[in-house]
Formats: structure tokens, C-alpha cells, sequence
């Protein structure tokens, strides 16, 4: 994906996001049946950047090793 135009990496941008945000929704949703007490968007917060973080590691270490 080296000589990819613009629409290719808005696309691989926008899964990447979708993926973060719908995963850490998701997870946000499950923590939330398990423990009422806790705030949603802070779990979702937490869940995303999580996520989002070990996509960001998956790409680097994959950048790298082209």
C-alpha cells in the first residue's frame, strides 16, 4: 500500500475508526452489564483508546518489517 492514493488510506482510516469506536462500544456495553455502577462514555474512552492503540502497535510493527 506504499503507492496508494488518498481513498486508500481515508478508507483504511475510517475501518480503523469504526473498528476502535464500535469494539470499545461494544466492550463498553458488556462492562456496563457487569458493573452498573460505572460511567459508560468513560469505559468506552478507555476501551477505545485501548483498541485503538494495539492497531496502532499492529501497524507500526508491520511498517517495520516492510
Amino acid at each position: 500500500m506504499r503507492d496508494a492514493g488518498f481513498g486508500a488510506w481515508a478508507l483504511l482510516a475510517l475501518a480503523w475508526m469504526v473498528g476502535t469506536f464500535g469494539g470499545g462500544w461494544v466492550l463498553a456495553w458488556l462492562y456496563k452489564r457487569l458493573y452498573p455502577g460505572l460511567a459508560f462514555y468513560k469505559l468506552w474512552a478507555a476501551w477505545s483508546a485501548l483498541l485503538g492503540g494495539i492497531v496502532a502497535l499492529m501497524f507500526a510493527f508491520g511498517f517495520i518489517r516492510l
